[in-house]
């Protein structure tokens, strides 16, 4: 295909997808916009998940419990004790911070499996302490009746106007993580990836540039526990179950671990999986877990690798001009 025209056919593309999500209050139902928000919101936690695996190539099992941090941040501070929008979320943000070091600390002296394990191991601890405490936290039952705030004249209350917020929240993130990627620290975080052995003696700080990326990931995971939070309007330790931290992995496997949009793209798949499929039967988790499997026998890497695979036999004018693949160590050689 022609260049030009292949240009003309992905900004077209581009503008069309953006063209649709900014205008689905308006054509949707409520039930597809609620569900679009799940979709964000749960973006924010594997887009955080995606990015310390493909990036520097550490799998973490905590990324849940900054998640359910910051929803029980913003619900001790904003509903229980008063403090304000947007207060009350910054605090919950720090709060993710100041846990987020310790761990990133901690689990950073290790790599590979134990740093999986510790990882895990934080994260069921976060768990275990909202699950037993009864009197700040409330153990089961958690903090109920956290409701979005009103900013000026706005009531985020209104589905249509959290989810244009939740959105432009969404695609603001999503672009200052492409900027860190593309960034010195994103080549320095690949290099640490690549070999730590290598960038250490050229020099370079490893354990900071990986506690860093922790710190960072766990920001975008908190961010998507304040969206659910105010969502649901409830936080409860559920939310930081090891199951919930299992499926945001198949969400990452399943678009693609190795590419930016992977997590992305595997998040809108297995939330409307997961709807659509839960309407036709009731044993929903074993047919989703059969496509994952599919997925991983076939595809390992991800929808996105399938795509990739198309695109040399069939030129997608989307990909053609431009790098699809980011986080590949593979396409960065070749």
């Amino acid at each position: 295909m022609n260049p030009r025209r292949a240009k003309f056919w992905k900004y077209l593309i581009y503008a069309v997808v953006i063209a649709v999500l900014i205008l689905l209050p308006i054509y949707g139902s409520q039930y597809t916009i609620t569900t679009a928000i799940r979709i964000i919101y749960f973006g924010f936690l594997a887009v955080s998940t995606g990015f310390l695996i493909g990036q520097g190539g550490m799998v973490s099992l905590a990324q849940a419990a900054f998640f359910g941090i910051a929803g029980y941040g913003l619900g001790l501070f904003g509903l229980e004790r008063g403090i304000p929008f947007p207060l009350a979320d910054i605090i919950a943000i720090l709060l993710v911070l100041v846990f987020a070091i310790v761990f990133g600390m901690i689990a950073n002296r290790a790599q590979g499996i134990v740093f999986l394990m510790i990882t895990l191991a934080f994260g069921q601890v976060v768990f275990a302490f909202a699950l037993q405490n009864t009197t700040l936290l409330h153990g089961w039952a958690g903090i109920r009746g956290i409701r979005p705030p009103t900013i000026m004249g706005i009531d985020f209350n209104n589905t249509d106007y959290f989810y244009w917020a939740a959105l432009a929240l969404y695609s603001l993130g999503l672009y200052i993580l492409w900027r860190i990627v593309k960034s010195p620290f994103g080549l320095m975080l690949n290099g640490t990836r690549e070999s730590t052995q290598r960038m250490a003696a050229l020099g370079y700080p490893v354990y900071w540039i990986r506690v860093t990326a922790f710190l960072i990931a766990a920001v975008y995971a908190g961010i998507g526990g304040l969206l659910a939070t105010y969502n649901t309007g409830v936080i409860t330790p559920t939310t930081m179950q090891l199951s919930r931290m299992i499926w945001v992995l198949l969400m990452v496997i399943l678009g693609g671990a190795n590419y930016f949009w992977g997590p992305v793209i595997g998040t809108i798949v297995a939330v409307w999986l997961d709807v659509l499929v839960s309407q036709v039967t009731e044993r929903y988790n074993t047919v989703i877990g059969i496509i994952f499997v599919l997925t991983v026998l076939f595809s390992p890497t991800g929808i996105l690798g399938l795509v990739e695979k198309l695109n040399k036999r069939i030129r997608i004018p989307v990909f053609n001009s431009s790098k699809m693949v980011e986080n590949n160590p593979e396409n960065e050689e070749s």
